[in-house]
């Protein structure tokens, strides 16, 4: 059954049954015809007490198919609770409108002065091409389109409000993206009524990154959205505290449980430096930015860095962004070169330069100030957010 949230009488009055008393939707039913908006269709009006009350086709009508079949009652509610919310502000909103010339229907067409914004209430996985099909659409007609997700579990989400999450690539194609603040994600929960914000993302490696979630109850909601602004110096040094952990939890993974063998590229080089791996200098693994590029933990392709530069006998302090290029020539690290590994690369390369207090011809023995790394890593942090 295709479920229909809106219809229109014959004498062109609007209806979302939601939002009548069970007795007022028997008295709409004994007095009114209800159309179908699209297709002009007449629409039954259900108001059963389990269910949404709802409309439904008839007959299978031609534009059913553009409507959700089996849509969940959050996916349900969601909308219904969005729609009040954008309503109560006294925007110009509409629920479930047919875009004629796109053959897409939002959930909710918002129409301010300045701008559409089409609001997609995500509830279940879809097609990465049919994400981008109806973005296509959208920016076809000038529309925003502002999606957001149905929050996840609790169990997901960190223990505190900084702390540890998986973000899966099917969730990382829904940043919302601030040029003031970043990207973030941002969900909905229709049993709490509750905003989740997921913001200040550091990437650890993989999908895992330690994040910040904020929640806002959507009696404190605004138009535009609110955003959670940057983390503080403060925050950050609990974040470098996870990422550090972390760090030393993943340097065990590669030496404890090594299924590459003497193949292993970064126990290659431990061996050569004749270093237990637990005791690799604190600047070798650290989360610059676009550190992401390469999918791995920084550690790897950072030990492989600091490795290339003692091969050619060059200090750091005389590596320049030649050595960066070389570097990824001839250590190739993932499946793709880009742009983004090679900027990770001279970031990098710029935070030593500029917190290594000896250098050593033996770079790895070489002494750097933590306080001050932190300091620049922070401010890269703040940097690259907005560009993301």
């Amino acid at each position: 059954m295709f479920i229909i949230l809106t219809a229109i009488t014959k004498q062109g009055e609007i209806i979302i049954p939601a939002n009548y008393s069970q007795e007022s939707l028997k008295e709409l039913k004994e007095r009114s015809t209800f159309l179908c908006m699209q297709c002009q269709e007449e629409v039954i009006l259900k108001s059963g007490t389990i269910n949404i009350p709802h409309f439904a086709h008839k007959r299978n009508a031609e534009c059913a198919q553009l409507f959700s079949e089996g849509e969940s009652e959050d996916h349900l509610n969601g909308k219904l609770q969005l729609y009040a919310f954008f309503h109560q502000l006294n925007l110009n909103c509409q629920l479930e409108p047919f875009i004629q010339t796109l053959k897409q229907r939002p959930d909710i067409l918002l129409q301010t002065n300045e701008e559409q914004v089409a609001i997609e209430f995500q509830c279940s996985q879809i097609l990465p091409s049919t994400i981008n099909k109806r973005n296509a659409g959208y920016k076809i007609r000038q529309i925003i389109p502002l999606w957001i997700l149905r929050t996840p579990s609790i169990s997901e989400f960190p223990n505190q409000e900084i702390g540890l999450m998986q973000l899966s690539s099917f969730r990382q194609q829904f940043f919302l993206v601030s040029p003031t603040y970043g990207k973030m994600i941002i969900t909905y929960c229709p049993q709490t009524k509750y905003f989740h914000y997921i913001s200040n993302l550091l990437h650890i490696r993989a999908n895992l990154y330690i994040v910040k979630v904020k929640k806002l109850p959507i009696t404190n909601q605004t138009w535009p959205f609110a955003f959670v602004k940057h983390i503080s110096l403060e925050e950050f040094e609990k974040y470098l505290s996870i990422y550090k952990e972390h760090r030393f939890k993943h340097i065990d993974n590669l030496y404890y449980y090594n299924k590459k063998g003497v193949q292993s590229a970064f126990l290659q080089v431990c061996y050569r430096w004749q270093l237990q791996p637990k005791k690799l200098p604190l600047f070798i693994g650290i989360p610059t930015i676009f550190a992401e590029s390469f999918h791995v933990h920084a550690v790897e392709w950072q030990t492989q860095f600091i490795d290339y530069l003692y091969s050619l006998n060059i200090p750091i302090h005389q590596a320049s962004h030649l050595q960066c290029q070389s570097f990824l020539i001839n250590r190739p690290i993932g499946p793709t070169q880009s742009e983004l590994k090679l900027e990770a690369v001279k970031s990098y390369l710029f935070v030593l330069k500029k917190c290594i207090i000896q250098s050593e011809n033996v770079v790895y023995r070489s002494k750097c100030s933590i306080s001050k790394m932190n300091q620049l890593l922070y401010r890269q942090f703040l940097a690259k957010c907005p560009e993301n």
